[in-house]
């Protein structure tokens, strides 16, 4: 077999930024304007006058995110945000209204509670398998989104047929890039609907038919008591109509890059895609995460070289010095996860995609952060992985993948995502999707791959 080509990766910066390229881009697209020192610098201090100040360790992350967690506010971008697509919901909650939330949901996301979706996650795969044709090119991103937005839409949310999940995943990424899509503007001190006005949010399509459908779907839960989603825990102690409208793009954005880069680094790598199929062929009708060994190693290792949230920002409550730099009260500072996770002096050639790095025996590195950490660590974190494993799982079990198109173009944006994309062509495996009667009774499919 011949060897994989090298992963693509994120190229920073090979010198510091003038004022000028912060000014010009450093707000739209601050991953663009740090240098390439942070991979081996614990900090690096940005040009301007209250410039973020970037660090790459794990000491100081875990200062940042989780020690000194109460030194530090959520950034007011990161603020504005979550407002924007959270309203007054879980994520944008502050205080004991976000406690509250939280403590409602945390039984929803438990590992115990998991096991009970995993069914439903490979069930979602199928409905969007059974419609990829031989040798089809794919855009595994809007592969990706499609399942994904059957799982939102059928676990978390009880959408019925109120909403079609394909139309959903088609407005969650221009959504996203409009309500993060920030300039100068978000500089200026002008109110907040202001701001918005001028971005044209309210205008933006997307906007409109995200917030129609979240206002929707909760205004059609008058038998909530019945009702086993995620929102239904959510009654009575957060807004109902936020908290959908929230949901689709947490609980979209980090799933459907997680997977995305999953299914390209499979596609690079023939034999750990054949390890993935092997085990996606012997799941049963009911999956366990027990048969998932190698799967969960691959999204494990997934998640370091392309984690879903790659900077992580918080702004000083106080003055305050962090390795050996003054920080001023409200200055950012950014935890960089990509590059904590790629420092060469923490990670064994860290550019190389080896999920053994997580057998059991290895441990949980102390550089290994993509969900955070910390009191706001993303609650769903288990949820998002047990998900990605099974539909890794189950997509390599029925198809074949292999690289196509233009190399990705990686962004540390909102997300790791690729500017243009993520290509595949599609060779349908030598298999059948089983009847119910007979996936109740045996491995969801007729044989293992032995191709």
């Amino acid at each position: 077999m011949s060897a994989a080509a090298p992963l693509a990766s994120f190229r920073f910066r090979s010198e510091p930024p003038s004022l000028w390229t912060m000014i010009r881009q450093g707000v739209a697209d601050v991953g663009s304007v740090i240098p390439a020192s942070i991979l081996t610098d614990d900090a690096v201090q940005l040009p301007g006058v209250g410039a973020p100040l970037v660090v790459s360790s794990p000491q100081l992350a875990r200062e940042v995110l989780n020690d000194r967690a109460d030194h530090f506010t959520r950034d007011r971008f990161i603020r504005r945000l979550f407002r924007r697509s959270w309203g007054k919901g879980l994520a944008a909650a502050e205080g004991e209204d976000w406690q509250r939330q939280r403590r409602a949901v945390v039984p929803f996301l438990s590992p115990r509670a998991v096991k009970d979706h995993l069914a439903a996650f490979a069930t979602a795969a199928d409905d969007v398998l059974d419609e990829i044709g031989d040798g089809e090119h794919i855009e595994l991103g809007t592969l990706s989104a499609r399942i994904v937005a059957r799982v939102v839409l059928r676990v978390l949310v009880d959408a019925g047929t109120l909403a079609d999940p394909d139309a959903a995943a088609a407005d969650v990424a221009p959504y996203i890039r409009r309500i993060a899509g920030f300039s100068l503007i978000d500089l200026l001190p002008l109110p907040e609907r202001m701001i918005d006005q001028l971005h044209g949010i309210d205008r933006d399509p997307a906007v409109q038919r995200m917030r129609a459908l979240g206002q929707r779907l909760a205004e059609a839960r008058n038998d909530s008591a019945s009702r086993t989603d995620m929102v239904a825990l959510l009654e009575g102690v957060g807004p109902i109509a936020d908290n959908i409208r929230g949901m689709f793009p947490a609980a979209m954005d980090t799933t459907v890059s997680g997977l995305s880069w999953a299914l390209y680094v499979l596609a690079q790598h023939g034999d750990w895609q054949q390890r993935v199929a092997r085990e996606g062929a012997e799941l049963q009708a009911v999956p366990e995460l027990e048969q998932l060994a190698v799967t969960r190693r691959v999204v494990n290792e997934t998640l370091r070289l392309y984690p879903p949230a790659p900077l992580m920002t918080r702004s000083a409550a106080h003055a305050m010095e962090l390795a050996g730099h003054p920080v001023k009260p409200g200055q950012s500072v950014l935890v960089a996860i990509y590059a904590m996770q790629r420092r060469p002096d923490l990670w064994r050639d860290p550019d190389s995609f080896d999920p053994d790095r997580f057998l059991p025996e290895c441990g949980t590195p102390k550089a290994y952060m993509p969900f955070g950490t910390g009191p706001r660590m993303c609650v769903a974190a288990h949820f998002a992985q047990a998900e990605m494993a099974v539909i890794l799982a189950r997509v390599m079990a029925r198809l074949r993948i292999a690289p196509s198109g233009p190399a990705p173009d990686v962004a540390l944006q909102v997300t790791t995502r690729s500017r243009n994309g993520l290509h595949a062509v599609a060779e349908l495996r030598d298999i059948r999707r089983k009847s119910p009667e007979i996936a109740a009774a045996t491995p969801i499919l007729a044989r293992q791959d032995t191709a």
